[in-house]
């Protein structure tokens, strides 16, 4: 019959055991203090930033409440940007007349979208009271540099291209701010054209992307305009809020599909959403305004889609030769909407950004 092992032999297993957990834990709490380091260089680095711009000079305010309207409710103006695409060029050529796009059409088409807002607003002001905008930003505002025929094509390189598009959305605020009281602009970070990752990462995403330059930058060149709040999102998704609705706003590239609108995985998508954020709000009532939404609102997929329980904006740079070989037709464009307190949405419009006459062809 085997003796087994001995006290001494095992004593020593033992040992050698918990001396590799302690040398593993040691690497453990190296590599946190490298992240630790890293994380602060990046931080001190955007101070950096924030110093060395030159802000964007705010202009007088138009703003004028009117003292009689036919709605007594304040209502809420939404600008949805998404997909701006900037520093990518599509020769019209090459996808015969359907579509061209360089940053000189982008910058027309975002510019011209701000001011068509501003001037839309300005219609419903006959019967509503409307002092804010909310802003809501969902990603891919640069083309990137995640496939060769980007690096191939683009008009810059992906860091200038973050650049410019800060420097953009930051214009495209500008124009809007001097007609609202106040101007909200909520932008969410990860998206899949200004990843640093070869895929979409689940941790950092909204770290590990160029997106998060874009909306440092624009930040700090709209540091002077005091009516801008403007929330910076370094995640995947959150909930915001525009008066008494709360909306989960996310790029949506992580909606599975394939030739156009995914529509049973954005229903799946939203169906686990609700039921999670349900049971968390069951649990804990008071996290219904940082959990609950009414309405999930994303970009991606490059087409204006309007659903009880979703919003698909459209994109600036409309069909590209990826588009044209897959038998995909979309015009460019971008979303606004109205939010009365009590009923919710209204009168949603696609802007058909191709038919703006300041667009230089």
């Amino acid at each position: 019959m085997s003796e087994g092992i001995s006290e001494a032999s095992l004593r020593a297993k033992l040992d050698e055991e918990v001396g590799h957990l302690q040398e593993r834990l040691k690497d453990r709490d190296r590599e946190l203090e490298s992240y630790r380091r890293e994380h602060g260089k990046l931080a001190h680095f955007f101070r950096q930033l924030h110093a060395a711009v030159e802000p964007i000079k705010p202009v007088p305010s138009e703003y004028r409440p009117r003292s009689e309207v036919r709605v007594a409710h304040p209502c809420a103006a939404v600008m949805h940007t998404t997909d701006g695409h900037h520093g990518a060029v599509q020769d019209p050529d090459e996808i015969e007349g359907f579509n061209a796009f360089s940053p000189a059409i982008g910058e027309a088409r975002q510019l011209g979208f701000a001011q068509d807002v501003v001037e839309w607003v300005d219609l419903h002001r006959h019967d509503y009271q409307i002092a804010e905008l909310h802003h809501l930003v969902t990603g891919d505002l640069i083309s990137g540099a995640i496939h060769n025929d980007l690096l191939v094509t683009n008009a810059w390189p992906a860091p200038v291209q973050a650049i410019r598009a800060g420097e953009l959305l930051a214009k495209q605020i500008s124009i809007t701010a001097p007609h609202f009281e106040k101007v909200c602009v909520q932008f969410i970070v990860a998206d899949n054209h200004a990843r640093l990752t070869t895929k979409p990462p689940a941790k950092e995403a909204g770290l590990n992307s160029l997106n998060y330059v874009v909306g440092h930058h624009a930040q700090a060149l709209l540091s002077e305009h005091k009516n801008v709040e403007f929330n910076l999102y370094p995640m995947h998704e959150t909930v915001i809020h525009v008066l008494n609705r709360q909306y989960l706003i996310c790029h949506g590239h992580d909606v599975r599909g394939w030739m156009g609108m995914p529509w049973y995985g954005i229903e799946r998508k939203v169906g686990r959403e609700a039921v999670a954020r349900l049971q968390i709000i069951m649990e804990e009532a008071k996290k219904i305004e940082r959990i609950g939404f009414h309405r999930y609102v994303f970009g991606h997929y490059h087409v204006p889609v309007d659903m009880p329980l979703y919003i698909c904006g459209g994109s600036v740079s409309g069909t590209d030769a990826l588009d044209h070989k897959q038998g995909r037709y979309a015009k460019p464009s971008q979303s606004a909407w109205m939010v009365h307190p009590k009923w919710g949405e209204f009168d949603r419009t696609n802007f058909n950004l191709r038919d703006d006459p300041r667009e230089e062809e």
